[in-house]
């Protein structure tokens, strides 16, 4: 017999004397038995075990659990039955739908199970519908209840009947299991047994097969580790394409694709089966508008792969295939194998994430030119004022009355600068985390009150009526006084300037979700736009650009100082109907900390996400 081969195909076959042919049936017939045997005995022996574990043990579990939902279904209908307690009844209720959907669940199995295994359950089925049928006239009032009562001794008969009709099904189940693993048992001893008998037969045919199969073992071994290394080096290739985070092509020199790594498919949305083959111009630039991609003749990348030079784009864009465009930047390098040019490797940098930087960084450069401009012209104005003001009292003798309007006025410049400034001080001491909010133990009717007798004359000005409404016993909240006297101004000044002649302002209170008081401030004026909502707390930020009476600071430190305090700020409008701005407080706790640290509370505000 030869020692080697040059592949299993060509392998020469294990010689058998011509004298004995029963040899190679023997060996034939003992390899089979050897095999088919442990497979058959081996199966009956997984279905059995699978109808234990599948179908006989979760019909005892759900058996069981129905017994238990109905126990517990007994002890609230009769709860319900002696008290009349509703909560009894909606607890009765409660168990009602789980005992359904535990019936479902053991209906389900009854498919899987022998006939008379179905028949068993029928009887537990039915005794469990009759019994909550004699329940359903009794949930329906007090009067039936208590016309039930006579009848409570049938109803414990039906129960008790239902429960040895669980019990007798249980039983049986465990008796199938017992049963079922007896077999399997024997089916495991007769397998040894059989295999014990059939290996004895096999030893002959193992040494025929133990010579084939050291030729083969070499020739298998070589082939495995070709396989594993031909394997290994593809998933290292692939790992290090896909962890690039850029899209990788390869193209041949005809611009075909030929490989197209996982950053690419989700750059560009086909897949490495559906981008194969395609041409490369037709996959970054086919689903373009018309016009917004070059043709094939001017793309650069074709250019250079004609040319089989290196090149490079800093500034690009490909098209995803659902036709989104997606700033890149690509570069193109030829594959060489030795000398020769086989194709291109084009890598795509997605650049969406730098582009949207530099606009966030443009926007934000914006903006604090805009602030700059806003913070500017609001203060141009009242010191203006003062400059003007002044200059008249130094330059023009005025008698007393006129030398006091003009004090007046330069007082008045001074504190809408003050203002200003110091609203520019809460939104700087917001963002650094370090705005001053000494929250105590705080009643709620004279912050209502107060801020109601500050907007007052301003609200008569414009002929708005003020009302304050809230219950007597609201508790006291953890809060900084001044601080929500200046979060109140500031709501009901916009809700005064907002609120047309002959309006009303609502300023009420209200404990919600029991650890939180709501002070909400009503307006019957124009509402708030849907688009205009997402902008309420931003920084200078006003509804009417050509409004000038505030700064657009307000509700940004509005929201800064409530949530400073634990708190949140909501806000429902409609349009034409009015605002509500609602500002959530925690409560004092019976444990409320000393002054000056705030009660601690689990429960976030309501509402809050």
């Amino acid at each position: 017999m030869p020692n080697t081969f040059a592949s299993p195909a060509t392998a020469a076959p294990l010689p058998v004397p011509e004298s004995r042919p029963w040899a190679l049936a023997f060996i034939i017939l003992a390899i089979l038995a050897l095999a088919g045997v442990p497979i058959y005995t081996s199966r009956e022996i997984a279905r059995e075990e699978t109808r234990i574990s599948e179908v006989l043990e979760p019909a005892q579990r759900h058996a069981a659990e129905l017994a238990l939902v109905q126990a517990r279904q007994m002890q609230r209908f009769r709860e319900y039955l002696l008290t009349g307690d509703a909560d009894a009844r909606v607890r009765y209720q409660a168990l009602t739908i789980e005992e359904d959907s535990i019936r479902s669940e053991l209906a389900g199995l009854l498919e899987h199970m022998a006939l008379d295994a179905q028949q068993q359950v029928l009887p537990l089925f039915d005794a469990a519908i009759q019994w909550r049928q004699g329940h359903r006239a009794a949930l329906d009032s007090d009067a039936a209840r208590l016309e039930f009562l006579p009848f409570a001794a049938q109803d414990l008969q039906r129960y008790e009947s239902m429960l040895l009709a669980s019990r007798t099904f249980r039983e049986r189940m465990r008796g199938e299991m017992e049963a079922g693993r007896t077999a399997a048992a024997e089916a495991r001893a007769l397998q040894v047994r059989l295999t014990a008998v059939l290996m004895a037969l096999a030893l002959l045919a193992t040494v025929a097969v133990g010579l084939v199969g050291r030729r083969l073992r070499k020739t298998i071994r070589d082939a495995n580790l070709r396989r594993r290394d031909a394997v290994r080096a593809r998933w290292e290739v692939d790992a290090v394409l896909d962890a690039t985070g850029d899209g990788v092509l390869g193209v041949d020199l005809d611009g075909r694709v030929l490989t197209l790594n996982a950053p690419g498919s989700r750059m560009l949305g086909y897949t490495e089966e559906e981008a194969r083959g395609r041409e490369v111009h037709e996959l970054l630039f086919g689903a373009a508008p018309p016009g917004e991609a070059a043709t094939l003749e001017d793309c650069a990348l074709r250019l250079a792969l004609r040319e089989q030079r290196a090149a490079e784009v800093l500034d690009a864009r490909v098209w995803h295939r659902r036709g989104r465009a997606v700033p890149v930047r690509w570069a193109l390098r030829p594959l060489m194998d030795g000398r020769m040019v086989r194709g291109a490797v084009v890598t795509l940098t997605d650049m969406t994430q730098i582009r949207e930087a530099e606009q966030a960084l443009r926007d934000a450069v914006r903006a604090r030119e805009e602030m700059m401009a806003v913070v500017s012209h609001d203060l141009r104005n009242p010191i203006g004022s003062i400059s003007a003001a002044a200059e008249l009292l130094l330059e023009v003798p005025l008698d007393e009355e006129r030398t006091r309007r003009q004090l007046r006025t330069i007082q008045k410049a001074a504190d809408r600068s003050n203002l200003l400034i110091e609203d520019l001080l809460d939104v700087a001491r917001i963002d650094a985390g370090g705005l001053s909010v000494r929250a105590e133990p705080c009643p709620v009717r004279p912050l209502l009150d107060e801020a109601a007798a500050i907007i007052g004359p301003r609200a008569a000005e414009r002929q708005l009526t003020v009302a304050v409404q809230m219950p007597a016993d609201l508790p006291r909240v953890q809060a900084d006084h001044d601080r929500m006297i200046q979060v109140l101004g500031n709501l009901l000044g916009n809700a005064v300037r907002h609120t047309e002649s002959g309006g009303e302002i609502v300023l009420s209170a209200e404990r919600v979700d029991g650890a939180w008081v709501a002070i909400r401030v009503a307006d019957s004026g124009e509402g708030i736009a849907e688009e205009d909502r997402e902008h309420l707390f931003d920084r200078f930020w006003r509804r009417d650009r050509a409004d000038r009476s505030g700064a657009g600071l307000g509700l940004a430190i509005v929201q800064g100082i409530v949530e400073a305090h634990g708190g949140e700020v909501q806000v429902e409008s409609t349009l034409g109907v009015g605002s509500t701005f609602s500002v959530l407080l925690p409560v004092v706790s019976a444990e409320a900390t000393p002054s000056g640290h705030p009660a601690t509370t689990e429960d976030a505000p309501p509402g809050s996400s």
